[in-house]
């Protein structure tokens, strides 16, 4: 016993001994930390109170913020001004598309535009243009190290090179089937220069070639270049052949100096040649800006998705081109005829295919956002109206007296259509060939009044004026030019031209 008690205290003895050897090294390990933070305490300066550290966050943070807001003050300012001198691209001029059906018109719009303009489920199930198609693009005018070329692009092989100028310009791309006649009539008014597209694989002229350019010469429009397209679908001899019956027939009708170019939309083929040769020939059209608004409404239209909510709805949309004077944002204009009567609406905004613009001029086409019920301009029921400065436009009527001329090639081409389908003898057709089409009392007639088209009937005619009772009321200013289209057939026919007296 006295032995276990020996080995016990013994034990003890050791923890006590090895417990304060850990405890001394535990205080001088203390010390040398103390004096350590002492150094640094010496070397460092004192820390400003919690209070003020706080107060000197806040402020720095306030400059910074400010800073910051100034910054994007800047830059928001001058990626608005970025903006307004990108977007303020109004077209300075409209060009049509023209010519006969599946010539290729609208392949042609897209390889100079890069924009397919049937858009319609209509269109793309029959292939063919029904409405009145629209691009803008802009021409570039380039100095390259292989001379000066023109393009749509300011590029060249991919590098870029000097500009030496650019326009903006707007085309009209107009239905070539002989049922859509009325509605090529109406792209007429907005034409201030075309592109007679002809295929080079059919004869020419075909029906709706001859038709067309009579409809510009009555629509006063003298520039023009001729575009040989599909020449990938016919050898040397037959594209050399078919150039001189296309030379022929325009000299026939008084465009010697129309260039033709040689094409193949569907492989971009001479693009660069038929812009150069719009570049040069068909120059801007003068405007007077000091005359009060004038616009020709082709198109309108509801951009609201369906599910909007009221409050959400934004007015009708009215698509078309000013012809004299300007608009900006906020003015108040007038529909002509207008809607059962005056219909004065505010103009909400101005578009162009660059963007929102505060103003626009005559030129290019433009769409207008107005504070007016949406669903009366759904599907272009808005097409024919003139929009103008309150008072300025004179009042619609429901009679026309025009002076006109009838188309003399067509007459004797209508003549024989008709004498074919009938089944006449050879002989009555050469006899008969020659007669003309007349204008009858009661029969009815189609007006084309700037973009507006409108049925008559006749009441009085002679062979130099003819008076109608119209359908509905249209604008009729003394002076201005009217197209004149016959059913025959079954079918609307262009046959005269003239002017409202």
């Amino acid at each position: 016993m006295a032995v276990k008690k020996s080995i016990k205290e013994n034990d003890n003895k050791k923890i006590l001994k090895e417990n304060a050897s850990l405890l001394k090294t535990s205080l001088t390990e203390k010390k040398v930390r103390v004096k350590k933070v002492k150094e640094a305490k010496e070397k460092t300066p004192l820390s400003p109170p919690k209070e003020v550290k706080i107060k000197k966050q806040k402020k720095e943070t306030i400059l910074t913020d400010k800073k910051e807001n100034f910054l994007n003050n800047e830059e928001k300012k001058i990626i608005e001004e970025n903006n307004e001198k990108k977007n303020n691209q109004q077209s300075e001029i409209n060009i049509g598309m023209i010519g006969h059906v599946d010539h290729g018109k609208t392949s042609l719009t897209r390889a100079i535009s890069g924009k397919w303009c049937d858009t319609h489920s209509e269109e793309m199930k029959r292939g063919i243009s029904i409405r009145l198609g629209y691009a803008d693009v802009t021409f570039y005018k380039l100095e390259t190290p292989n001379g000066i070329i023109y393009s749509n692009t300011p590029e060249y092989q991919g590098q870029k090179v000097r500009v030496i100028s650019k326009r903006n310009v707007s085309f009209v791309d107009a239905p070539g089937h002989e049922t859509l006649m009325t509605t090529m009539l109406s792209g007429a008014a907005l034409m201030n220069g075309a592109v007679l597209v002809i295929a080079a694989n059919e004869m020419c002229p075909q029906p709706r070639t001859i038709e067309h350019l009579m409809a510009l010469k009555f629509a006063g429009v003298e520039n023009i270049v001729v575009a040989q397209n599909k020449v990938d679908l016919i050898t040397k001899e037959q594209a050399i052949e078919n150039y001189n019956s296309i030379r022929k027939f325009l000299d026939d009708y008084g465009y010697t100096k129309a260039p033709i170019i040689p094409t193949a939309a569907t492989f971009n083929v001479n693009i660069d040649s038929l812009i150069e040769a719009i570049e040069t020939n068909i120059p801007n059209p003068k405007f007077d800006e000091t005359k009060p608004l004038k616009m020709y409404i082709a198109r309108s239209f509801d951009i609201n998705k369906p599910g909007t909510l009221p409050k959400n709805l934004k007015g009708a949309i009215i698509g078309g081109s000013i012809t004299q004077g300007k608009i900006a944002i906020g003015d108040l204009i007038e529909l002509n005829p207008g809607l059962k009567g005056k219909t004065l609406v505010k103009v909400e905004s101005i578009s162009t295919s660059s963007g929102l613009v505060k103003e626009a001029h005559a030129g290019g086409l433009i769409a207008i956002g107005t504070d007016l019920d949406p669903s009366v301009a759904q599907n272009d029921q808005l097409r024919g109206q003139i929009a103008s400065k309150p008072g300025i436009i004179p009042l619609p009527v429901k009679e026309l007296r025009i002076n006109y001329n009838m188309f003399e090639r067509m007459l004797g081409q209508n003549s024989k259509n008709q004498l074919k389908s009938s089944g006449l003898s050879k002989q009555s057709e050469t006899e008969n060939s020659i007669q003309k089409i007349v204008i009858k009392v009661t029969e009815p007639l189609v007006m084309t009044v700037g973009t507006n088209t409108v049925i008559g009937f006749v009441t009085k005619t002679d062979s130099k004026t003819v008076t109608l009772n119209l359908k509905n009321e249209a604008i009729a200013e003394k002076g201005e030019k009217v197209a004149i289209s016959k059913n025959i057939n079954g079918q609307w026919r262009l046959v005269a031209y003239g002017e409202i007296i």
